[in-house]
């Protein structure tokens, strides 16, 4: 079963501000919308950047990897398969970003996969809000709700 991963934008003054405005306003759909494709852009510039949303390096492929791949192969990069599954779901309110596929958990978080479970996964997290991507949030609604 395909494991669904969600980043939620959890910030205090937005959220307050959202709720201030919540009467004043009817569906901010638009705005989600426009928030998960943004969301997305800065996710598969993680991808290509192989980096956290902090900007911190993503561990390197291991060597048996790299022999099977390449020298030159990168992480999360072999097939395109999970980049390309990155997408966003808006609500009136709220948007989720993720992917559909099997893997992206562990390639998230990390931990054992395989048989046995005897090969370990470094985290390579690629999901997340960092700065840049809280003040573009914050610019998207500020448009959206004509401040």
């Amino acid at each position: 079963m395909p494991v669904q991963l969600s980043v939620t934008f959890n910030d205090g003054g937005a959220v307050a501000a959202l709720e201030g405005l919540q009467g004043r306003i009817g569906n901010l759909r638009p705005a989600m919308d426009e928030v998960g494709q943004a969301l997305q852009t800065s996710t598969h510039q993680r991808f290509l950047d192989a980096e956290d949303p902090d900007g911190r390096p993503w561990p390197e492929l291991s060597a048996v990897t790299k022999a099977k791949r390449g020298s030159d192969a990168k992480p999360l990069r072999d097939r395109g398969n999970l980049f390309d599954s990155i997408n966003w779901r808006a609500g009136a309110h709220e948007v989720a970003v993720g992917s559909i596929r099997k893997y992206a958990r562990i390639q998230q978080l990390g931990g054992q996969a395989g048989r046995g479970r005897k090969v370990t996964i470094p985290p390579r997290p690629y999901l997340g809000v960092n700065e840049d991507d809280r003040q573009e949030i914050a610019d998207i609604l500020r448009v959206h709700l004509g401040d």
